[in-house]
């Protein structure tokens, strides 16, 4: 299994996105083999992401061109893509142009080689699209957002990229037994799922005598369907207060062996880090979890 990195971990709020030959090297520096790239992260893409869609409305050449010669250049191989948008927003016009400019980066996913997209199930709060809203266990929001899922399915049969989603507690796939439903009910082999063990938590779990029970559950439910493990973690408290791998209560050397036990055969992807003087350690941390999986 190789190690990579989110991309947007190298983002910092409210400075210019670095360009994509120092983000690539800087990726190849730290030891990271692979990546999950989003477009809002290199400065070629003239792009900074709403709250509601984290998909540029354009995709200029240019920016194209940076992303594959720097992943080849610095043999850091562009795995999945961000494909994020809010799916089940209360304004169906803000899903139609999250669509539009999907069938857009399904393209670019083809042209850089990227085998995933990812996605982000959504919820009813109309200005960020992590944050939650009581509404979003209506059964209205649940319908916007599987028709909206179902489109971005269709757009990517087409280019031979599967979707993945996860299980996020501000979101309307917020449990397990959601993304198990959510995959039966769209019923193609083109959604999948992440596994991103501090997305599971919802408040008052995040303590370590739940942390093995609810990561097998989520094994339980969608065990062989993960194709992207996300290494996000989260710090131990009542409330959801997500850190960098390794600082908070996610055991790693279960996931690992998890994942090992269902067979998974993709990488891990380090997220939720958003320091690169933590990045080293970060990498240590789940290298040592894994060898202990072997």
């Amino acid at each position: 299994m190789r190690t990579g990195i989110c991309t947007t971990d190298f983002e910092i709020a409210g400075q210019t996105p670095l360009a994509a030959d120092r983000l690539f090297g800087r990726m190849q520096e730290l030891g990271f083999a692979c990546t999950q790239f989003a477009f809002s992260s290199i400065r070629e893409s003239e792009f900074t992401p709403t709250g509601r869609i984290e998909i540029p409305d354009r995709i200029p050449t240019a920016a194209l061109d940076a992303a594959a010669r720097c992943a080849d250049r610095y043999a850091v191989p562009i795995e999945v893509i961000n494909g994020t948008f809010n799916m089940a927003h209360p304004d169906g016009d803000v899903r139609r142009e999250g669509i539009r400019r999907f069938a857009l980066l399904t393209e670019a996913a083809e042209i850089l080689g990227a085998k995933y997209i990812s996605l982000c199930s959504g919820t009813r709060f109309e200005e960020h699209l992590w944050t939650y809203s009581p509404e979003n266990h209506t059964a209205a929001a649940w319908n916007d957002m599987l028709d909206t899922i179902k489109r971005a399915v269709e757009l990517a049969e087409r280019r031979g990229i599967v979707l993945a989603i996860e299980s996020e507690a501000a979101n309307i796939i917020d449990t397990p037994e959601n993304a198990r439903r959510v995959m039966d009910e769209v019923g193609s082999d083109c959604l999948k799922m992440i596994l991103d063990c501090a997305n599971l938590f919802h408040v008052g779990r995040a303590h370590p005598e739940y942390v093995q029970e609810t990561i097998g559950h989520a094994f339980e439910l969608f065990g062989e369907d993960i194709v992207i493990a996300h290494g996000k973690d989260i710090r131990e408290g009542d409330g959801i207060d997500f850190c960098g791998t390794g600082r908070g209560i996610v055991d790693f050397a279960f996931t690992a062996q998890m994942l090992k036990k269902y067979g998974y055969a993709g990488d891990m992807f380090l997220h939720g880090i958003y320091d690169e003087n933590d990045m080293p350690f970060a990498l240590a941390h789940w290298t040592a979890a894994e060898k202990s999986a072997e």
